[in-house]
């Protein structure tokens, strides 16, 4: 396992000073070859213990054998060395995916996809931008035939929740996986026996616990936090293999053209 998606797998089982060692390197990993332990130290306000403690619970023998990881990492990817505004967005949506790809698991994907083809109905929940996510899923479900409907007010959220059924498939989008309104949506989904599928960037939390299958996608932030890039493409990138998946169905991509004509006709 890539031990920076490892890290971000972990994430939410570290400890606050943790968090700060785990941020750092995600965030700066360019920089962690010409850091000692003392100045990452010093950088994270931690102490050379706890980071020697976070090394060993990422699966490193040492924080030597964590920088080790980390730029094997960087000398096997292919970024381009060019500084500017378009390399650098290349290198982002790359990296992006390739962390993606590596959380993703083909046995979820077909499970996802089995639970979709025998939900009565399918409600998938979003807010803010996660909302535009959900909103996107329900316009390609609902053209390959799908009974599906994108619930992104929070009134409307919790009233589904209460009248939803053991028949229904629930799918909660949130990258940090800490939304209230999703946590509390999903909560009474599971009260009332729905399938729950959370589609998250971290392991582990109570998002992940309320959910029957969870997806795995990279969490954008740890790429970059500072400019104003879509944290919603690691989610668009699962969705377009999801749909690319179901449209092997030859009855779907039927239904698929049949609305494609419809609309193409007005």
């Amino acid at each position: 396992m890539n031990i920076l998606v490892e890290i971000q797998k972990m994430y939410s089982s570290f400890s606050d000073k943790e968090k700060l060692i785990g941020d750092f390197i995600l965030q700066q990993k360019e920089n962690i070859n010409n850091i000692s332990i003392t100045d990452l130290g010093a950088q994270t306000n931690t102490s050379p213990s706890t980071i020697t403690r976070f090394c060993k619970k990422i699966g490193c023998q040492s924080f030597v054998d964590m920088k080790i990881r980390i730029n094997r990492i960087k000398s096997d990817s292919n970024e381009q060395s060019e500084v500017s505004v378009f390399s650098d967005m290349y290198n982002y949506y790359s990296e992006v995916i390739t962390r993606t790809k590596e959380l993703i698991h083909k046995e979820d994907i077909y499970e996802f996809i089995y639970q979709l083809k025998n939900a009565k109905k399918i409600y998938i929940y979003g807010v803010g931008s996660s909302g535009i996510s959900a909103q996107e899923m329900m316009h390609r479900l609902l053209r390959m035939g799908f009974n599906v409907q994108s619930v992104t007010d929070s009134h409307m959220m919790i009233i589904t929740s209460s009248i939803v059924g053991s028949e229904d498939l629930v799918v909660g989008i949130s990258t940090s996986g800490k939304t209230k309104i999703i946590l509390k949506s999903l909560s009474l989904c599971k009260k009332n026996n729905a399938k729950i599928v959370s589609i998250t960037g971290f392991e582990n939390t109570d998002m992940t616990k309320l959910s029957h299958l969870n997806l795995l996608v990279y969490n954008t932030a740890f790429v970059d936090k500072e400019r104003f890039i879509n944290s919603q493409f690691s989610i668009m990138y699962l969705l377009d293999l999801i749909s690319t998946v179901l449209l092997q169905d030859k009855d779907i991509r039927n239904t698929l053209k049949r609305t494609i004509d419809a609309i193409t006709n007005i």
